[in-house]
């Protein structure tokens, strides 16, 4: 080969190198605008707007959604949130303002109200069924079967038929203001003065009772194989069924949404915007998260990911690394989320309730 020959080959294989170079530069800033693009917060859809801008709540049924705000209105829209297939005439309303999310069972809505109230609002018309009298203000509500728990701010936990036939009452010495964990013998419910009470679900007899650190405004729930509760000390409790604390996982802010939990994945949050995918054998952590603002609602798990409640954002986690993969941001603070229809619902303190596919 003469020296033209072997100019010329390698001059072909400078080229060759450059072009790979050149390629592979355009594959890693196209993986970086992807990444970049998950992270950004883009606009969140219009969704359906609640009348007067409000904190709401969502709730789904068999074929409905019902968004409760705390003004005192209850609708009940379509799974698409437009449409009047399974609106009522007229939304329910009542002018002591309701405390928390509506609860269907046996046919029923079943809210907590200011005024010392239990209503239930048939789901068909929208009409108001019965009410009962509790011995104070109702913040939240759990069904079971053909039964309803609920807690009082005057520190009771009541229990009920979904007939309205009051049961029994058993006084726990502080306020309740989150919804119990009811399972097929306890009911187990949370105070202010940081205990956690477990009663027997036919009674309401004493069975255990643990106290923890700081005022739990966090409904308990039942993890893999113990109950799990956060408090204002920034701690998510793991508790025996038996009642012995076993463990604790610590966060930076207060724990006050309830622990989202699918098969053996548990993830919470705090407000101080930490989000933590935790080991509830050992309350280990998985991985850790910051997210642009406190985790309001109970984190729902979904189609892989983990979806948050962050301040104005509605941020998606992925479930196995923690990293961030969507974020939408609204005008105003969120409020809660679900999960229903193979569809992500999420509600903001305007009284907008919007709607996105994993």
């Amino acid at each position: 080969m003469d020296y033209r020959s072997r100019w010329q080959q390698r001059r072909r294989e400078r080229v060759t190198r450059q072009r790979l170079i050149i390629i592979a530069v355009c594959v890693l800033a196209v993986v970086a605008v992807a990444v970049a693009w998950q992270r950004i917060a883009r606009p969140a859809p219009a969704g359906f707007s609640v009348p007067g801008a409000d904190i709401c709540w969502l709730t789904a049924g068999d074929d409905f959604l019902l968004v409760c705000a705390r003004s005192g209105r209850l609708v009940r829209t379509t799974p698409e949130l437009s449409g009047q297939a399974t609106r009522w005439a007229r939304d329910f309303t009542h002018p002591a303002g309701f405390l928390g999310p509506a609860v269907p069972a046996q046919g029923l809505a079943l809210i907590g109200c200011a005024d010392v109230r239990l209503r239930a609002v048939d789901v068909a018309t929208g009409l108001q069924a019965w009410e009962l009298a509790a011995s104070g203000a109702v913040p939240a509500v759990a069904a079971r079967d053909e039964h309803v728990y609920f807690g009082s701010e005057d520190g009771y936990v009541h229990a009920a038929t979904t007939q309205g036939r009051y049961m029994w009452h058993t006084g726990l010495g502080a306020p309740v203001v989150a919804g119990p964990l009811v399972t097929d013998e306890y009911v187990i419910a949370a105070t202010l003065a940081g205990e956690v009470h477990c009663l027997a679900r036919a009674s309401g007899a004493r069975v255990w009772m643990v106290a923890t650190d700081a005022p739990i405004y966090a409904a308990p729930r039942m993890g893999p194989s113990t109950i799990l509760v956060g408090d204002d000390a920034g701690k998510l409790h793991n508790i025996t069924p038996e009642g012995e604390l076993v463990a604790e996982y610590a966060f930076e802010g207060l724990v006050r949404a309830p622990a989202g939990i699918a098969d053996t994945v548990v993830v919470a949050g705090d407000s101080a915007g930490n989000v933590a995918r935790i080991n509830p054998s050992d309350m280990s952590e998985v991985w850790r998260t910051r997210v642009p603002g406190p985790v309001a609602a109970e984190p729902v798990i979904h189609a892989g990911l983990v979806w948050c409640c962050a301040g104005p954002n509605l941020i998606a986690l992925d479930v196995e690394s923690g990293r961030i993969r969507r974020r939408l941001a609204a005008e105003a603070e969120t409020t809660d989320v679900i999960a229903a229809f193979g569809r992500i619902y999420w509600a903001t303190a305007d009284g907008r309730v919007r709607m996105i596919s994993p």
